[in-house]
């Protein structure tokens, strides 16, 4: 299968690959920093699981107004806007000195960051056609994934440049994080180029949500996104806590062991939306061949359970990569369907309200994991993010339905 992407394409890719792997650092870097915030500010596990939570509550809130906004405004100006915040806002961590002023800036990268996946779905949706989608959404989503990756040892390295072994500068790491970022949003501004020009308003953003709304695949993607989302954010707020707390690794070890699940979801991502696309271009059915692939994908995911019991640590390790391969190339295949069902004036919005149910997770995931590694261990915790996965196949299975745009019988 031969790919014949124009160069404007190749570089309306590496933009949003960029821009998602620095949207990841500036959304990660606080799981990184979290056990020496927690030390210095003297905050126990549940209120750190409190600070972890609070970028997606904003990151709830402002998903739909996001994908409304690209809609309306078109993805260059609203992605410049909102890189601009989240990276102003991600330095402004490097400031806190307290909870208030931690919850503050967490907030503000949530309003920022909002914009990202509606912003890439609308990107991908007007420039690519149906059978370059999952190759160009998984280009994309590799970016997030190689945020996660480099970010343990990004933030490691700048923690022990700025500080010491004795005590990590957390601080001046988040300042050099967020303020590099602004140089991302010069290169957006200066070369990307909209699709076509906007020349109609788009519906209200809640009559367009209730258009969504009255779709059954609508609620089956916000639920398998929900509870995807659910073990996503269990790795990126929690895994480096777990490394240290539960198998007591120094630093440099746990920015090891953080960072190779995300090495093998930023490869698995790209192949996913290849094996899909490669199946698709030969005439397959796409409801039967996305819906296998994500029950297969988040089945082998479920393998984090395993994960919670094994004595080594590098047993652990490989199941947690295995498990993180498995749910990025689910991602990458669930985020192809509102490029599918959505028209072009709804993908936006689509996008938006899919990442909403994403959005919930990044509140309910971090709260819950450390209420139950508080009180259970995080054996159970790392248990209950699989048993979200099964949960999940069950939904693909029997509540997702044949994929096709909104409107067609």
């Amino acid at each position: 299968m031969k790919y014949h992407f124009t160069g404007k394409q190749w570089w309306i890719l590496l933009l949003i690959f960029s821009g998602t792997l620095i949207n990841a650092i500036d959304r990660s870097s606080l799981a990184t920093a979290s056990p020496y915030i927690a030390q210095e500010l003297h905050l126990d596990m549940s209120t750190m699981g409190l600070v972890l939570s609070s970028f997606g509550w904003t990151y709830l809130l402002c998903n739909l107004p996001s994908g409304w906004l690209v809609d309306r405004f078109g993805a260059k100006r609203v992605y410049g806007w909102a890189a601009t915040l989240w990276s102003i806002a991600c330095a402004m961590t490097g400031l806190a000195r307290n909870v208030s002023t931690l919850l503050v800036s967490r907030t503000l990268v949530g309003i920022g960051e909002s914009a990202n996946f509606p912003v890439a779905t609308k990107v991908v949706r007007e420039h690519f056609a149906t059978t370059e989608r999952g190759l160009a959404t998984g280009i994309y989503l590799a970016g997030l994934r190689l945020g996660y990756a480099v970010t343990p040892g990004l933030m490691a390295w700048l923690m022990l440049t700025f500080g010491s072994d004795a005590r990590p500068d957390w601080q001046s790491a988040f300042l050099a994080t967020g303020l590099g970022g602004l140089g991302f949003v010069l290169i957006w501004f200066a070369t990307y180029q909209e699709h076509a020009p906007l020349t109609s308003k788009p519906t209200s953003p809640t009559a367009s949500t209730l258009i969504l709304l009255k779709h059954r695949n609508t609620w089956a993607i916000l639920i398998i996104k929900f509870l995807q989302d659910y073990l996503y954010y269990l790795y990126l707020t929690w895994l480096p806590m777990y490394f240290v707390t539960e198998r007591h690794l120094s630093l440099t070890s746990v920015a090891f062991y953080v960072t190779i699940p995300w090495v093998a979801g930023m490869i698995a991502q790209p192949l996913a939306g290849l094996t899909s696309d490669f199946f698709i271009i030969r005439g397959h059915s796409p409801t039967k061949i996305k819906k296998f692939l994500l029950i297969i994908t988040q089945l082998v995911a479920a393998s984090v359970i395993f994960a919670a019991f094994v004595e080594s640590v590098h047993t652990a390790a490989i199941l947690l990569i295995i498990a993180m391969a498995a749910e990025s190339a689910s991602a990458a295949i669930l985020w192809t369907l509102p490029q599918d069902i959505a028209t072009e004036k709804l993908t936006g919005r689509l996008g938006g309200l899919m990442n909403t149910a994403g959005a919930a997770a990044a509140i309910v995931s971090p709260i819950l994991t450390g209420l139950v590694a508080e009180i259970a261990g995080f054996a159970a915790a790392l248990t209950l993010g699989g048993v979200c996965m099964l949960i999940s196949v069950l939904a693909i299975a029997f509540l997702l339905g044949p994929i096709r745009p909104i409107g067609h019988s």
